[in-house]
């Protein structure tokens, strides 16, 4: 990592700097996105996955906490642009805009900043994951209610949550974590949206499951399920619905399309990646780099 936008300014990575006493160390008083680019070799290209709706939902967040953001949503897109483009990478990549509370607590107003860096990720370790799948559990800790924080958008301070479940789950040989709601529905994976697949059906829990409403979630309900002919069901899920799926996994920007193989030590279907996953994972791939021009 070489470069960070900050505050609208491109700096070197080690001059962007927060203050040990500012809010967002001291509180979480923060939120932020998570956002893909992906190189095509064929292409000499590097694509970003849906940055117009990642940065609409870096505003809503903000807006959750009441944080104004000082540059409009182009000004912020063009800074990740710029961001991915002066570190000069050629791989994958890992892209966090942060807006959050920042100067110290002494000052009687604290300033919104907003920063954007950038990390590679090579795709080889990631895809060997999504190849051989994951061993998750449930959780005996439950997913943050929105009438205790607001669940839907990326506060930074959810992310003790989903760490928390994560360290259980490690813990007790797990690869990840999977949360119940408050109410004993299934919610979400560990910083993933879920789905699962039964007798051809992809069902996901619905927005009101106290999930984060995931953009590769969106993606695959409103546009890869219809491109590959694939029925899909939003609904509450029950826990032992995980035990007798045909497939299930998780998405998301950090998981992309990672199966779930068992559950609880009981295996998913055939306890291997099923032929709907994989056919999505393939879909999925070739939009990220922009194979796909809709």
């Amino acid at each position: 990592m070489k470069y960070v936008w900050m505050n609208g300014k491109i700096l070197r990575w080690k001059e962007a700097t927060v203050h040990v006493s500012s809010p967002v160390v001291n509180s979480g008083m923060g939120v932020f996105e998570g956002i893909r680019a992906y190189w095509s070799k064929e292409r000499s290209q590097l694509y970003i996955f849906r940055l117009k709706e990642h940065v609409q939902r870096l505003f809503d967040s903000s807006k959750v906490h009441r944080m104004k953001i000082k540059f409009s949503k182009k000004q912020v897109e063009d800074a990740i642009v710029k961001t991915a483009a002066r570190n000069g990478f050629r791989e994958d990549l890992y892209i966090r805009p942060v807006v959050f509370r920042g100067g110290t607590w002494r000052m009687p107003e604290t300033p919104i900043d907003v920063v954007v860096f950038v990390v590679p990720t090579p795709r080889s370790e990631r895809m060997k994951r999504m190849k051989r799948g994951v061993r998750c559990c449930f959780s005996s800790w439950r997913r943050i209610p929105d009438i205790a924080m607001p669940a839907r958008v990326k506060t930074c301070g959810n992310y003790v949550n989903s760490r928390i479940a994560s360290m259980e789950a490690e813990e007790a040989g797990y690869d990840g974590a999977i949360f119940l709601t408050i109410d004993g529905k299934v919610s979400e994976g560990s910083g993933a949206n879920l789905f699962l697949v039964r007798k051809g059906t992809l069902i996901t829990p619905g927005v009101t499951s106290d999930i984060l409403e995931g953009i590769t979630r969106e993606t695959l309900l409103s546009v890869g399920a219809q491109e590959l002919g694939i029925d899909v069901c939003e609904r509450d899920v029950d826990r032992t619905e995980l035990y007798v799926a045909d497939e299930a996994f998780l998405c998301g920007t950090g998981q992309e399309i990672t199966p779930i193989v068992s559950v609880d030590g009981i295996p998913v279907g055939k306890g291997s990646v099923g032929s709907i996953t994989k056919k999505i994972q393939k879909w999925f791939f070739e939009v990220v780099e922009g194979k796909h021009a809709k």
